[in-house]
């Protein structure tokens, strides 16, 4: 069986994976930052009238920007599997949040881990089991995730302010409603604030890593995902009377003001407002976390040798429709933002970090392939279903795809002009319609249903071939050779009680003053997987 143990930092330079390009490699690092439930239109550099990201404006002016980028899974599980399985859904098994991969899937950090990158991950993975490292030698979790060797965001936050603190508000301004309740202020300041948190951790990596191998560091924001909790300055940064409805929010009068308790249904304009304003807020807090990584990156001379993607997992719908969250099929959930700056010495350079801006559509899986390509770590042909956009970027691939594939239940095709959705059995029991076709071009905002115009059957049936050739679509799990699989999906319930553990904070002392606690696990001592066996079961690996 691999065991997992803790050794000295200096002895670890010295350690290199099977297969793995040792000390002094040339392939540059990658710096992966998700975060969660944004919009694809919510930064300044995308025209939007309120919000300003000065930070992912400067990436975008200095990378490319896909403008029309769509998640192949508007929920977090199956879109973060594809992201890093380049494989759709239904083809992963990974399907809702809760379920699993059907199979052991072939994960990117395993497979940059097996070409000598050091890998590590701060803040949110949602995979299950949740305990497992997914190929990650450093994994710092936000709550419960991961090998449970480094400290969580919960773990600082009750050494510093107590039990349960990091969920109390001292300001609740709709505690009765079923969304409004997810709105409040938070008592600390916001340099303990969970997003804060997962920047401190990414910056200590970037500080005390192995220099001798390239990384790949996967920074992942719950922000701006609910629920709505701010600290100042965030909280109030946006005037709630002044955030504008959505067009297409329509309130019924007749209805119950109250949102629907299946809360993604919103009919309540204060509620639509209030909650837009702290989105915003947790946006601008987002980009202001997003500089102070650039920031430290620029200080370890490292910004010039790497690979840097900005995404988000899925997008919010944030009252359009008078509906709230992700899950459905429109262009609020489904669309995605999407920027990607080339190593300035990297023969991508000269494409990619031109401010272009890219309108074809690509897929959340596309992501993979490209920054694979780019780093010249090679992928299998059979099994990864996205492409690389590398040629996309360059103006030399002329038979770009140009479409986009989502599934949660239901189903969608969406092309340059059109999108056609599949709905599932449970909305029509609702009274919703079995298909529903939009023109994007002359209806971005999709309130026409031309599923049933005569005019548009040829489109119609044409694109619902292409949805039905989709689904068939299931190609195995790629195989790399020296790379296992992640591990199996059921893996033993690990005893908490029982499981020894270093404490893993203890009190400062040579520290640098943007830190409270010297980390045990980073800066004295690494974990790494010593033998690995060809297949990770069970045993945190």
């Amino acid at each position: 069986m691999a065991r997992q143990i803790l050794v000295p930092l200096a002895t670890l330079l010295l350690v290199s994976p099977t297969g793995a390009i040792t000390a002094g490699g040339t392939r540059p690092n990658i710096l992966f930052i998700m975060v969660d439930e944004m919009k694809w239109n919510v930064m300044s550099c995308a025209s939007h009238p309120i919000v300003k990201t000065p930070n992912l404006d400067r990436l975008a002016r200095q990378g490319t920007r896909f403008a029309t980028a769509c998640t192949v899974a508007p929920i977090c599980t199956p879109s973060r599997y594809s992201f890093f399985t380049s494989r759709y859904a239904h083809v992963h098994g990974a399907t809702d949040n809760g379920t699993p991969p059907r199979e052991p899937q072939l994960l990117l950090p395993a497979i940059l881990k097996h070409h000598g990158y050091q890998t590590a991950i701060s803040g949110k993975l949602h995979f299950l089991p949740k305990q497992l490292d997914y190929g990650f030698d450093c994994f710092w979790s936000f709550g419960d995730e991961g090998p449970h060797q480094l400290p969580t965001w919960l773990e600082d936050m009750e050494k510093r302010h107590g039990r349960n603190a990091a969920r109390r508000l001292e300001t609740r301004p709709f505690p009765d409603d079923p969304l409004g309740r997810d709105l409040g202020k938070l008592t600390y300041p916001k340099e303990d604030s969970q997003t804060s948190w997962i920047t401190d951790r990414a910056v200590d990596f970037l500080r005390l890593r192995d220099k001798g191998r390239p990384f790949f560091l996967f920074v992942s924001y719950l922000d701006p995902h609910s629920p709505s909790h701010l600290c100042e300055p965030y909280w109030g940064m946006f005037d709630a009377e002044k955030m504008p409805l959505p067009p297409t929010f329509k309130q019924n009068r007749d209805g119950p003001l109250p949102t629907r308790a299946n809360r993604p249904e919103v009919n309540d304009p204060a509620i639509v407002k209030a909650m837009t304003a702290a989105y915003y807020a947790k946006v601008t807090m987002v980009d202001d976390n997003i500089g102070r990584l650039l920031g430290e990156l620029e200080a370890a001379g490292q910004a010039e040798n790497t690979l840097i993607v900005f995404t988000a997992d899925h997008g919010n719908m944030l009252g359009d429709l008078n509906r709230w969250f992700k899950g459905v099929m429109y262009e609020g959930s489904s669309r995605i933002p999407l920027v990607m700056k080339a190593p300035q010495g990297s023969p991508y350079a000269a494409t990619f970090n031109r401010g272009q801006v890219v309108n074809q559509v690509v897929e959340s899986i596309d992501v993979m392939p490209t920054l694979c390509e780019m780093v010249s770590v090679p992928l299998p042909t059979s099994g990864i279903q996205g492409q690389s956009m590398t040629g996309l970027v360059a103006g030399t691939n002329s038979g770009w795809k140009n479409r986009a594939f989502a599934e949660r239940g239901s189903r969608m095709i969406r092309t340059a002009q059109y999108k056609l959705i599949h709905n599932e059995a449970k909305n029509t029991r609702r009274g919703g319609p079995d298909y529903e076709l939009y023109d994007l071009t002359r209806d971005p905002e999709e309130m026409n249903n031309l599923a049933k115009a005569p005019a548009c059957k040829a489109v119609f049936q044409g694109l619902a071939a292409q949805l039905e050739a989709w689904e068939k679509d299931c190609p195995p799990v790629p195989v790399i050779e020296g790379v296992a699989p992640q591990a199996d999906a059921v893996a033993p319930a690990i005893d908490e009680k029982k499981q020894k553990r270093r404490d893993p904070l203890v009190p400062a002392s040579k520290t640098d003053s943007s830190s409270r606690y010297q980390r045990v696990g980073i800066s004295d001592y690494q974990v790494v997987v010593v033998d690995p066996p060809p297949v990770l079961a069970g045993d945190g690996s």
